[in-house]
């Protein structure tokens, strides 16, 4: 990875001296950001550039190359590989597009693409992208023509999109955001992101990484990666719904994810998810700033207005305000004109008209033990003062490093100022008070999720009757069909879920007799490959009393049966014991393409609706993990004894479901299962599985 963003040579493929030429662009892009190392101009036709001679061929540098960006139309990039491979070139940028995203024939010569790149140990990115950009070394290599619009700085871009990347670019630029390295991946066919997430965490320039991403190639690794990371990670992820995959497809041949699945697992490995552009420049900011360690904050404000407005503010974001000690107010009066501004947090310098003292105030305020961070609220009275304004957020900067705490600055004038600003101080400036304490939250999140993930809990493992789950699942798979219900409660069993014992039977004598050992009243249910909503045909059957009524039920659930599905196999029943009491949950979990194993909770039963409403975590997880599904539910408070309630066995349902994603994950082969009921009792009463359905 090391060789994309820092080559020492590099040749340009595709170059010619017509103005129209796109490799002309790449460089003269590399000449106007400075880069550092040598750079060969290769084209067809040959001839020169800028008084650069440029090769026919790869092969024909004299020298050593290091890197090569090449740009030339789809059907010549495998032979120009080929050329790189023999020169000895060992990375490449492939901006070509007219591959997979394009046609079928393309996607014939990609393989070709990879081939090559294999035969010689080429890792390459793209192709279908607009190159690389590193500001540390003036490698900049996208195609479309660039003049240095955006200052060096801490943030480091991957995009599957060239586009996005560009916009986003130009935005951080506006607002004074400065740029470490960027990469467009493309149609991610050597080098994807997940490659490039892993270095750009161990990048010593980079300190807050964005990604766009339109798909994702492993998501399992991407989660690995994020949950290392100790520099915060922003995502946008488009390509959410069925509208977006149509446009995807023919533009970078991504598949889409199932969007929910997406926004658990990067919650669960700490990548914070950005849905739009302003929300990502004010995180960017408050992500420059140093760690906010806990919730006390306080606001010094020039405006009375703007402090009411930060208090709110600041209590919706779930912060406090800081309480200052009474000698500490008295020394801040001591530099007021006049006695008419009752001191307090928020501090209102309404009567300060003296730049320099709100410094010292800064200074004093950012002393005190309680203060984990200072708002500090500006407003730009008149242009007269923009050189005092320039030197304050100067002074700001230089607090926020000496006391390791973060002052968020909001300033409050005209566009031109605040563009002037920008380009004069290195540091954040906000312009929305609401959302600057929204992105502060950020900042707070992140330094606490990182203290976390240093004391990370271990998934448990449990002893489970493994070999029996894979015989069942052997059967089922020679005979191609899912589980029976009488199987899938076996499996269940194997894996320490309790389940309510049941007895099968093929006549409605043998279900009286079943009864009977169970003991009244029984449930009886279908056994059927074909029938998954038993409920809904009759197959369910509840409170049978004696054997008549039983014997009864059987005869009348195998008529109903073979009239709603005359060609279905019938495999009997299950008769169960009926549970009385408890609170009706669902249990569940499926495969995700992109992710793997992923775990449901939800207030359930018959209304399986709720199983979209349900708390989900990608499997494996921990004991905390599964308590804080529970906790999310709307409704949980109910389970843990609201109101005087008596509190429900949220141990035997964790359980259960630490259990249910140790099953997930051991059996891939198992594509969806529902647990629907799973009925939790009472406290220390446990809970049982009444019904299952696992499907291959």
């Amino acid at each position: 990875m090391e060789s994309i963003f820092y080559p020492r040579s590099v040749a340009v493929v595709g170059v010619s001296p017509k103005p129209t030429n796109l490799g002309r662009n790449i460089m003269l892009n590399l000449v106007d950001f400075g880069f550092d190392g040598v750079v060969y101009a290769v084209g067809p036709n040959g001839g020169a550039i800028a008084t650069r001679r440029i090769y026919k061929s790869v092969v024909d540098i004299p020298d050593h190359v290091d890197l090569a960006v090449i740009l030339v139309p789809a059907r010549f990039v495998p032979g120009v590989l080929e050329e790189c491979g023999q020169k000895g070139v060992k990375t490449a940028i492939i901006e070509t597009a007219g591959f997979r995203e394009y046609s079928e024939e393309g996607r014939k010569i990609e393989d070709q693409v990879v081939e090559v790149a294999k035969k010689y140990g080429i890792r390459f990115v793209g192709p279908n992208c607009i190159g690389v950009i590193n500001m540390e070394n003036g490698f900049c290599v996208p195609f479309p023509r660039l003049t240095p619009f955006i200052r060096k700085g801490e943030v480091s871009i991957i995009s599957q999109s060239g586009g996005v990347g560009l916009s986003i670019m130009n935005h951080m630029a506006v607002e004074g955001i400065g740029l470490n390295k960027f990469v467009s991946v493309g149609n991610m066919l050597n080098v994807d992101a997940e490659d490039l997430l892993e270095y750009l965490i161990g990048d010593e320039g980079t300190k807050i990484i964005f990604i766009y991403l339109e798909s994702i190639r492993d998501g399992r690794r991407l989660m690995d990666i994020a949950k290392k990371s100790p520099k915060p990670i922003l995502v946008f992820k488009s390509n959410i719904g069925q509208l977006g995959q149509n446009i995807a497809a023919s533009h970078t041949a991504s598949l889409s994810s199932d969007d929910r699945v997406v926004e658990t697992a990067f919650q669960q490995c700490g990548i914070t998810r950005i849905h739009d552009v302003t929300t990502l420049s004010d995180y960017m900011k408050t992500l420059r700033l140093p760690p906010l360690k806990n919730k006390r904050l306080a606001i010094i404000s020039r405006s009375g207005g703007h402090a009411i407005v930060a208090a709110d503010a600041c209590e919706l974001a779930g912060f406090q305000l800081a309480e200052f000690p009474e000698e500490f107010i008295k020394e801040i009066e001591k530099h007021f004109r006049a006695s008419v501004i009752k001191l307090t947090n928020p501090l209102d310098l309404g009567d300060l008209f003296d730049l320099d003292v709100y410094h010292r105030i800064v200074t004093d305020t950012l002393a005190q033990e309680n203060v984990d961070g200072v708002i500090f609220l500006h407003t730009s009275v008149a242009q007269t003062e923009h050189e005092h304004t320039k030197r304050l957020v100067g002074h700001l900067e230089s607090l926020c490093k000496k006391y390791d705490k973060p002052v968020a600055v909001y300033v409050s004038a005209n566009s031109a100022e605040i563009n002037q600003l920008r380009s004069e101080n290195d540091f954040p400036i906000f312009t929305q008070i609401v959302e600057m304490f929204r992105a502060l939250k950020l900042d707070f999140e992140h330094t606490q999720k990182v203290l976390e993930e240093e004391s990370k809990e271990t998934v448990p493992v449990f002893v489970v009757d493994k070999e029996r789950v894979k015989q069942l699942i052997d059967n089922a798979k020679n005979e191609n069909r899912d589980l029976l219900l009488n199987e899938a409660m076996e499996v269940l069993e194997s894996y320490g879920i309790p389940t309510t014992k049941g007895m099968t039977a093929n006549s409605a004598k043998e279900a009286g007799e079943a009864a009977k050992k169970l003991g009244f009243p029984v449930a009886m249910k279908i056994i059927s490959e074909q029938i998954s909503h038993k409920s809904d045909v009759g197959g369910v059957q509840l409170n049978l009393r004696d054997v008549n009524v039983v014997e009864e039920a059987y005869d009348d659930m195998v008529a109903r049966i073979k009239k709603a599905y005359p060609d279905a196999d019938f495999g009997g029943v299950m008769v169960q014991p009926m549970a009385v009491g408890g609170r009706e949950m669902i249990l569940g979990g499926r495969q995700d393409d992109q992710f793997g194993a992923a775990v449901l909770v939800g207030l359930g039963g018959i209304f399986v609706e709720i199983f979209e409403r349900a708390s989900m975590r990608i499997a494996p997880i921990s004991k905390s993990e599964a308590y804080a599904m529970i906790e999310e539910l709307a409704g949980s408070q109910i389970l843990m004894g609201a109101r005087g309630q008596k509190r429900f066995d949220i141990e035997a349902l964790v359980n259960a479901t630490l259990h249910l994603s140790q099953l997930l994950v051991d059996f891939p082969e198992i594509q969806e299962l529902d647990i629907n009921p799973l009925r939790l009792f009472h406290e220390e009463e446990g809970c049982l599985a009444l019904d299952a359905r696992i499907i291959l």
